[in-house]
């Protein structure tokens, strides 16, 4: 009897994935483009608003500020693409689709973070050197207008954050970004009040470093998705238990388990059993029912197949070659 291979859809499912309860039309875009559009229009505004402050009163940190907001609408525009991206057809040769659009898009996000981090260091660590005289009053003024104006995006974006990795990116940018115009506004009382001209590029280091820190778990999180490593709230171990539990099912073996996009996960096993039809439909329920993993590759095995193939690896090379 020759190996039994089901990939994925005993259940009638397409590579939509829409059906059975796991509803994941989510990610085509949901609330977030419209979303996304409306936190982009208020931080172009308000970023223009914070370069002209910033030029005006001849403060690093209300510069990096309005930088970073700039590289917010990047980071929006980015996920807009990846969006429309990942809603393109699959076709032969893309059989998984464009879905790793968004997780490219969420890892370029937050490389962008960590360039602008790395740019706003090296120049206040330029500038403690000479720290130049900067208008504390303007920053002030101008930081706060900048933290309402991020605060505001923020809560535009904040139902639509958790639809993927791509737009969790963008609203991070948001997160990030609001640091620097507390930083700002940090700095800006200090040299209102005391005029001590090293506040300023203290502070953009500080801030710098926190936004470095922010962004390492989107960026740890997108290149585990591209390596196709099983996600952290899977348990592969506890799997291969449940499938090897299911009834006559005698091994479950080669077991992987990774993400296409965010939320969307695929799976490929060996199952040994000498009733195949029974215990794919029984293993696909399982996984989809307990894990939400409808897209599956499962490979049934004959007992006696498998212990003939497994007696023929073990044979020494010489005997293989003369069978």
């Amino acid at each position: 009897m020759a190996p039994t291979e089901s990939h994925s859809h005993p259940h009638g499912h397409d590579h939509s994935h829409a059906g059975g309860g796991h509803a994941h039309h989510h990610h085509h875009g949901g609330k977030a483009p419209a979303a996304i559009v409306k936190a982009m229009v208020i931080t172009i505004l308000f970023m223009v608003v914070e370069f002209v402050g910033g030029w005006f009163s001849n403060s690093l940190a209300l510069i990096s500020d309005a930088a970073h907001m700039l590289t917010d609408v990047g980071a929006m525009l980015l996920s807009l693409f990846a969006l429309w991206i990942a809603r393109r057809p699959i076709t032969p040769s893309m059989s998984f689709g464009y879905h790793r659009a968004e997780i490219l898009g969420a890892l370029i996000s937050g490389l962008m973070i960590w360039l602008i981090s790395g740019v706003l260091i090296y120049e206040a660590i330029i500038r403690m050197q000479s720290p130049p005289e900067v208008q504390g009053p303007v920053v002030f003024v101008v930081a706060v207008i900048g933290l309402i104006a991020n605060l505001v995006s923020m809560w535009v974006m904040h139902h639509a954050k958790d639809e993927n990795l791509n737009v969790r990116a963008a609203y991070l940018h948001l997160l990030a970004d609001s640091l620097g115009s507390v930083g700002a506004i940090i700095a800006g009382a200090v040299l209102w009040l005391t005029d001590w001209r090293p506040i300023d590029p203290i502070i953009t280091i500080v801030f710098a470093g926190l936004m470095l820190v922010s962004s390492w778990g989107l960026v740890k999180e997108a290149i585990e998705v591209l390596m196709e490593s099983t996600p952290a709230h899977i348990d592969p171990e506890q799997i291969q238990k449940e499938l090897q539990a299911l009834p006559n099912v005698r091994e479950a073996h080669d077991l992987h388990i990774w993400s296409v996009s965010s939320g969307r996960l695929a799976l490929s096993v060996h199952l040994i059993t000498d009733t195949p039809e029974t215990v794919l439909l029984a293993a696909n329920d399982h996984l989809e029912r307990n894990y939400g993993i409808v897209h599956t590759t499962i490979q049934i095995e004959h007992p006696d197949q498998f212990q003939s193939k497994r007696c023929y690896d073990c044979m020494p090379l010489e005997l293989r070659t003369n069978r």
